[in-house]
């Protein structure tokens, strides 16, 4: 505004300007008035932060003044009492500076809180040890199908066991819940497992005992082992709970132990149950049939290495005896913490390298205000010199001010952090293993600590370094004119400015290549249609439901009885839906072909009559399935386009035979006949291509277990209470587990993604208004400093647009050499992202571009005030300055 006046009082007559005195004057007036407000209210917050440590060194004075020699009124020998000296008067210079340490200790707060939160993350998840005796002998082993991880073939693992001299254990383990009976029915998260998986983790009960191999025997007593958490949520902490019977599913079973706390594998289990195999699922024609996870313990002086080439050379020797259903899998075994954390580990650490580039221009801002700071301190520091202050002296009374500054900065990151840990947790995916407990502990507090002591030093430093050589001799020669002390500190200041930009633009480039990654997932379509359409899982109790008959009766009858209801415009249901991210498949043959072109692998899907209606998936060809296709009747099955495209390219599936490989308790004798071709579905990722699927009518491949989808004429979490009816009038034993919308499910099925993108585009952004600060305070400070020399210029003739133009390239100057090297470094380190990115290059041109014009013009707008105040100098008073 003073400008804008100041510029109209040059365009009026003499004599006229004196009209605009007045209004001037008042300007300033309010001016000093609203300096006067800032410091009121930055003075008092400072002081609020300054508090805690403060009190905590002037009670740590007196406990040394109490501790000293009696008479001497000094601290212990050892304790240099300068120090104490140096930390006050640290607080007292900061304390005058009220903008530049307000301004710090904001920039600090961000770049620790957000580290810490980060740290705290992965920390928990990625470093925390399992909770288990020697967990780095613990394994996870799986089979491989095409490369990527595979639930793994019970007959095979019968072989590993028997064959191998690697593991002392090898335990399998199914994930699954169950209805745990009684006045509130509850949904348990449950595994089925057999006595090695207490073996491979060497655990033991609490109290009670854990499953044992006559558990696990067809004939024997139905045993339940429950977690500490179930007994003590469900049941009261019962000492008396061991020989209790439990109606878990309709049949009694009896409590046989009680875990320790903190024992949930798999990961969130509340119960476990034998795992018991009929001898048919252990004949060599269920090799094929893949639905186990295994876990196991490697003998003592046995390497990883060791281990591997171990189950490797019993899979091959597998594969040369039973070629069509071994030889395209192989064997992978893996330390346990690394299987768990496999999806989320190269995400996390991305982000934390994110975070410290963030927490590094955080630190370039303050080494860039501190040595602002140290031109205008030039005086004091020649004046101190002079009187005899050595220049060690100095030095380390500036580094100790950067340290008191950098703790100060530091308790504000750790409230902040404890805040930002619970944010990230919110918008985290909901698969992030490991997840229950993270918050602020002992690690985290001390990594804060030492990042505070390790960026107090880092800003602190190159600044005391520059300020302690200042001297009364050079000051005088140089004056307000500056000299090559003042130009070295420009100079400094200004590479300063380009490493903040450089590393700002890997990170622009790095969250622009994520979201335009998320960008092409959103895009994908699924197969079907989500909108308004309710999601919820039944497992029927083995009692009550003792046959497959009786299972397909069950879902047959329901199904049927929800569409007959108000609101729902369609019901269906499935044995596996979208986007599980698990799958349940294995060999296909074809009969009438011969050698390898007989064979080939499928996943397999039991639905009712009406789920591909539900789902608005397209038929391709032929028919889709009806109540007809019962049991006893015609063997029949429906195939995905890429099953068509892979097994019969050109050709016409209908009519053809196939016969599946995998069994649920029911042997296929006689081949099915394709009767339709239905649109490709993503039934594990949006990022991985449709597989081929064959769907199955469910009274001809029963399950216990289905997951319903309904959908409704408007909000479908609005339909549960008409699903929960529907169920209560057949059977009030049986409980709804996973309710959601598909909507919601797929939206998770791009939460991983989403989270990435979101935080990287948080730091980026934040990087990028640092940069900003940065390249305005640079360029703010050297026109201020330069203010003689520009007016003068203007009093010799210069123009405005000449001023503008030297001010402007001071500016751009630094963006641009530090705009190159970022683009470089992006294109190096983005290639670490390639395994993260969907659809796009590690090296898009487009999302190089963007970055790039975004940091130009965020350069150009830092630019702006700065240079609009240069070219306003008031050549008159600068003359009479």
């Amino acid at each position: 505004m003073r400008s804008f006046v100041a510029l109209v009082t040059r365009l009026v007559p003499d004599g006229a300007r004196r009209c605009f005195e007045p209004a001037l004057a008042d300007l300033d007036r309010r001016r000093r008035a609203r300096r006067r407000r800032g410091r009121a209210i930055a003075r008092p917050a400072i002081a609020v932060w300054f508090a805690a440590s403060v009190i905590a060194l002037a009670i740590e004075s007196r406990r040394l003044h109490r501790r000293a020699p009696h008479g001497t009124g000094h601290p212990p020998k050892g304790v240099d009492p300068m120090i104490l000296h140096d930390i006050r008067f640290a607080v007292r210079m900061l304390w005058k500076s009220p903008g530049l340490t307000g301004a710090a200790l904001v920039t600090l707060t961000l770049g620790i809180g957000a580290a810490g939160a980060i740290f705290s993350i992965v920390q928990h998840v990625l470093l925390r040890p399992l909770p288990y005796p020697a967990p780095s002998r613990v394994m996870d082993v799986n089979e491989l199908y095409g490369g990527r991880p595979f639930a793994v073939s019970a007959v095979n693992l019968q072989d590993w066991r028997a064959r191998n001299h690697s593991f002392a254990s090898l335990g399998a383990y199914n994930g699954s819940s169950v209805t745990f009976a009684g006045d509130s029915p509850e949904r348990v998260t449950v595994a089925y497992a057999d006595e090695h998986v207490f073996a491979a983790l060497d655990v033991r009960a609490m109290f009670g005992r854990i499953l044992t191999a006559d558990d696990t025997r067809i004939d024997a007593s139905k045993a339940l082992v429950i977690s500490e958490r179930l007994w003590r949520r469900r049941f009261g902490s019962d000492p008396s709970i061991i020989g209790r019977s439990i109606v878990v599913d309709g049949s009694h079973r009896q409590v046989v132990g009680v875990m320790p706390a903190g024992f949930e594998f798999p990961e969130d289990t509340d119960a476990w149950l034998p795992l018991v195999l009929a001898p048919d699922a252990l004949s060599n024609t269920q090799r094929g049939a893949h639905y186990l996870s295994v876990v196991g313990r490697l003998r003592d002086g046995v390497t990883l290495a060791a281990a591997r080439n171990d189950l490797a050379d019993i899979e091959r020797d597998l594969a040369a005896k039973y070629p069509r259903q071994v030889s395209a899998y192989s064997v992978a075994v893996t330390p346990l913490l690394d299987a768990l954390v496999v999806n989320v580990k190269q995400p996390l650490l991305i982000l934390l390298a994110a975070v410290f580039c963030v927490l590094l221009i955080a630190c370039v801002n303050v080494a860039n205000l501190l040595l602002a700071r140290a031109t205008t301190r030039t005086a004091e520091i020649a004046v101190r010199a002079a009187l005899g202050a050595a220049r060690v002296q100095v030095f380390r009374q500036l580094c100790i001010e950067s340290l008191v500054l950098a703790l100060f900065g530091g308790i504000g990151g750790i409230l902040l952090g404890s805040w930002a840990v619970r944010v990230l947790l919110a918008i985290s995916p909901a698969d992030l293993p490991r997840a229950d407990g993270i918050g602020l502990n002992g690690s985290v507090l001390l990594f804060s600590l030492a990042i505070s002591v390790l960026t107090g030093l880092l800003f602190g430093v190159v600044p005391a370094a520059f300020a302690s050589r200042a001297d009364l001799t050079s000051f005088l020669k140089e004056g307000r004119r500056g000299g090559d002390g003042a130009r070295g500190r420009r100079k400094l200041r200004q590479l300063m400015v380009g490493a903040q930009v450089a590393i700002a633009v890997v990170l622009l480039t790095g969250a622009g290549l994520a979201l335009r990654s998320f960008d092409e997932l959103t895009r994908i379509n699924p197969g079907f249609d989500p909108a308004n359409v309710l999601t919820f899982n039944l497992q029927l109790p083995s009692g009550g439901y003792p046959t497959f008959d009786s299972d397909a009766a069950f879902f047959r009858e329901y199904t049927q009885r929800l569409q007959a209801k108000a609101g729902v415009v369609a019901a269906g249901a499935v044995m596996l839906p979208p986007l599980a991210q698990i799958g349940f498949g294995g060999t296909v043959t074809f009969p009438g072909r011969a050698g390898d072109a007989a064979e080939g692998r499928m996943e397999v899907r039991p639905v009712t009559p009406g789920y591909f209606e539900t789902l608005r998936i397209p038929l391709r060809s032929g028919r889709l399935f009806a109540w007809t296709d019962v049991r006893h009747g015609a063997g029949v099955v429906l195939v995905s386009e890429a099953a068509a495209r892979k097994y019969w390219p050109g050709q016409n599936p209908i009519g053809q035979p196939l016969r599946i490989g995998v069994s649920l308790g029911v042997r296929e004798t006689a081949p099915r006949e394709i009767v339709g071709v239905v649109a490709d579905v993503h039934v594990a990722a949006l990022d991985e291509a449709p597989p081929p699927v064959a769907y199955v009518p469910l009274d001809q491949y029963a399950s216990d277990e289905m997951t319903m989808v309904v959908r409704t004429d408007g909000d479908p979490i609005s339909a549960l209470p008409i699903a929960q009816g529907t169920l209560a009038a057949m059977d009030r034993t049986i409980a709804i587990s996973r309710v959601r919308s598909l909507q919601d499910l797929a939206s998770r099925a791009v939460s991983g993604p989403r989270f990435r993108a979101l935080l990287l585009g948080i730091f980026a952004l934040t990087s990028l208004l640092l940069a900003a600060v940065g390249i305005y305070g640079t360029l703010a400070f050297s026109v201020s400093q330069r203010s003689p020399e520009i007016g003068l210029r203007l009093a010799l003739g210069a123009r405005g647009a000449t001023i503008m133009q030297m001010v402007v390239r001071e500016g751009l100057l630094p963006v641009c050499a530090g705009l190159f090297a970022g683009l470089a470094g992006a294109a190096l380190v983005t290639r670490s992202m390639r395994a993260l990115l969907f659809n796009v290059s590690p090296v898009d041109p487009l999302t190089f571009a963007a970055v790039a014009t975004a940091l130009v013009l965020t350069a150009l707008a830092a630019c702006y005030v700065p240079t609009r105040r240069a070219i306003h100098v008031d050549p008159v008073s600068t003359l009479r300055g």
